[in-house]
This record gives C-alpha cells, structure tokens and sequence, in this order.
C-alpha cells in the first residue's frame, strides 16, 4: 500500500480558507488530480502537514516532515510519497525554494500537486 503525506499552504489551512483540506481529501476519495495515478493500486493518506508558513519558508517545511516522520515511525508507519498540495503550487511566491528543498530532503517520491478544483476565474462562469 502506497502511504501518502499532502504538505499544504499554512496561511490558507489557517484562515479555513480550505476547510478540512476538503478539497484534497475529496480528489484522494475520488482518485481524480495527481492523485489519479493511485486508480488501480492501494493507497493512503497518513498525514497532512502545512509548509510552516511564510516566514518559515523552506526550512520550516523540512523540520515539520521530520517530525512526521518521527510521529509515524513510533505508530510503525512509513512515508512513500510527498503531494505538494496545490494550495502551494497554485498560490505560493517561495513554491520554487520548498519543492527544491523538500525533494532534496524528503527521500521520497515528491509530486507537486494534489486536486485541480480551483477555479479558472472567481467572478463569472
């Protein structure tokens, strides 16, 4: 079974502009997004972190894996791989240094998106 961690925006989970990471939960359930590629294999989601913020930037995000990855080791639970939520890949300004850093440290397969539900315009059709 493939085990899966979504690093996520801090600022968007924070201010509930993304309630319950609904929308990647949502895209997991339904195997649509990049999550697509799980459509025919077994597959978790076994945690979602944030990047640690704005002022955290990189190095933030890589200590909060760390302890992921601690948290699960003690519950004998291993990562496979790491979805960049598209909370960051869409709407972050520092996207190019986490993903650079995190697919330096993470040791796993790191893909960079999850759904694809944001909207092409807010106002109009």
């Amino acid at each position: 079974m493939k085990k899966i961690v979504i690093l996520a925006c801090k600022m968007i989970r924070e201010q509930n502009l993304c309630p319950g990471d609904a929308k990647c939960l949502v895209a997991f359930m339904r195997k649509e997004g990049e999550f697509e590629r799980y459509k025919n294999e077994d597959a978790a989601i076994v945690g979602i972190m944030d990047c640690g913020g704005c002022e955290g930037n990189k190095t933030r995000a890589i200590c909060s894996l760390l302890l992921l990855k601690t948290q699960l080791s003690a519950l004998k639970e291993n990562v496979d791989v790491l979805h960049i939520g598209t909370c960051i890949i869409k709407f972050c300004p520092r996207k190019d240094d986490i993903i650079a850093a995190v697919k330096e440290k993470a040791g796993v397969e790191v893909i960079e998106g999850t759904h694809k539900y944001a909207p092409a315009t807010i106002f109009g059709n």
